[in-house]
């Protein structure tokens, strides 16, 4: 991980070369491109370098990787497992290091495990192969899905065959209907200890979601030969201040984006508002501290 620190690197015909300076004197540390794994999605990267920090990052998390491998799980989700969803890891930060990029996705694999992810991103498997939505099968979700209404169907379809590899065409944006999020009831509920539903089950319903979505982005991608990304309409209609009460910020919406930008990095492309209230401004306030800069410039 010492050699793979962030330097200045120099390709070569058959190797990277990495140049180290100290005060009066500088050496080099020469790596063969053969002592890297391979990535399977070179056409996704945006230049040799970043090709060269996603193989090192397979190379520190070749240990991590190995009961994957073993298991086939890169086989069966392919979009969790894969190579692309590495590089969204390490686009995550501007640096794109290898190794701060493979602590977030050994976390990223620990969270799984410790969570059942999987078996939620079981139930995206069974619901897309049975129907083209969304929509959950489980009673649960469902329930806890009419809190936030969202219109994916237009994200959803398919492309006409003469715009199929057109990215511009193939990417269509999510309907988000936040003005009618009913933050008041859903922080009621998860409150209430007479409820049954907790915030794990509030949790579980955004990571399907967001499991559902890069599947969705993960076969985009291949079929445009492009990294594709999410793009949301929100709606504010009908915002108000009542659907930011401390109860909600502190309790439900900070775990929301804290999970969601810890594990779902580089899902988002661009956000557009849809009519605009006089308390965007103080919604935007109260989301800001929650988000990081990559999130707050798209």
């Amino acid at each position: 991980e010492k050699l793979f620190s962030l330097t200045l690197w120099r390709s070569t015909s058959s190797s990277f070369v990495r140049i180290s300076k100290q005060r009066t004197s500088s050496h080099e540390v020469t790596i063969s491109t053969t002592d890297l794994p391979s990535i399977d999605c070179e056409w996704a990267c945006q230049s040799d370098v970043e090709i060269l920090q996603l193989r090192q990052m397979k190379l520190l998390l070749h240990t991590d990787l190995q009961p994957i491998l073993n298991s086939n799980l890169h086989e069966t989700y392919p979009d969790v497992y894969g190579d692309l969803r590495l590089l969204r890891f390490l686009r995550k930060s501007k640096e794109r290091d290898a190794n701060s990029a493979s602590l977030r996705y050994r976390s990223f694999l620990k969270w799984r495990i410790e969570e059942k992810v999987d078996s939620i991103r079981a139930m995206v498997e069974n619901a897309c192969n049975n129907s083209q939505s969304l929509e959950p099968s489980d009673e649960k979700l469902q329930t806890l899905a009419e809190y936030f209404p969202c219109n994916f169907e237009y994200m959803l379809q398919e492309p006409t065959d003469d715009s199929r590899k057109d990215i511009h065409e193939a990417v269509r944006p999510a309907i988000l209907h936040i003005g009618n999020f009913d933050t008041t009831g859903i922080t009621a509920k998860i409150q209430s200890s007479e409820s049954d539903v907790s915030l794990r089950d509030f949790l579980n319903y955004w990571i399907y979601l967001y499991e559902a979505i890069h599947r969705h982005l993960y076969h985009q991608s291949i079929r445009v030969q492009k990294m594709t990304f999410l793009d949301e309409v929100c709606d504010l209609t009908n915002l108000s201040v009542k659907q930011f009460s401390p109860a909600f910020v502190t309790k439900v919406m900070k775990p929301w984006l804290k999970m969601t930008q810890s594990h779902y990095p580089e899902t988002t492309r661009r956000i557009y508002v849809l009519k605009p209230p006089a308390i965007v401004n103080f919604a935007w306030r109260l989301v800001t501290p929650l988000l990081g800069c990559l999130e707050l410039s798209q």
